[in-house]
């Protein structure tokens, strides 16, 4: 029998280290969520729980939604995910949009966008995953 290479080796960390990415953003946004919505985002904090159709997260008010891209929450997302692992979804005429299942932008542009539009998104994970998207985030106005 052949000893392991040192590539394979390689790809048994890497695979290792994506794993503790994926587990941490699983731990990391519901706690960034959480954080959102206990900062003062208003008096009347509306976060709204979502648990459907293999969906668990939540959906935030414009208030929030404007706390989210202020705070730069999508930076810190994206900063341990990788593009193909958040499905997003933008609203009708967003100025994102670049074709059908295109989207060129970052979370924080997106959360302002709607923000600013007095609409609202919504963000959490998918189990089970579906391909390789983990997460999603829908942009709503």
């Amino acid at each position: 029998m052949e000893a392991p290479t040192r590539v394979g080796h390689r790809r048994g960390r890497s695979r290792m280290t994506h794993l503790r990415r994926m587990i941490t953003a699983a731990a990391l946004i519901p706690a960034g969520i959480a954080a959102i919505a206990l900062s003062g985002a208003g008096a009347a904090s509306a976060v709204t729980p979502i648990a459907d159709n293999g969906r668990i997260g939540v959906q935030l008010n414009q208030g929030e939604t404007a706390l989210f891209g202020q705070l730069n929450a999508g930076a810190a997302i994206e900063s341990i995910t990788n593009s193909t692992q958040i499905g997003v979804r933008l609203a009708p005429g967003s100025r994102f949009e670049s074709g059908p299942n295109v989207v060129w932008g970052r979370l924080d542009q997106f959360a302002n966008e709607a923000a600013s539009r007095g609409g609202e998104i919504s963000l959490g994970v998918l189990n089970p995953a579906r391909g390789s998207q983990q997460f999603f985030f829908i942009q709503n106005w």
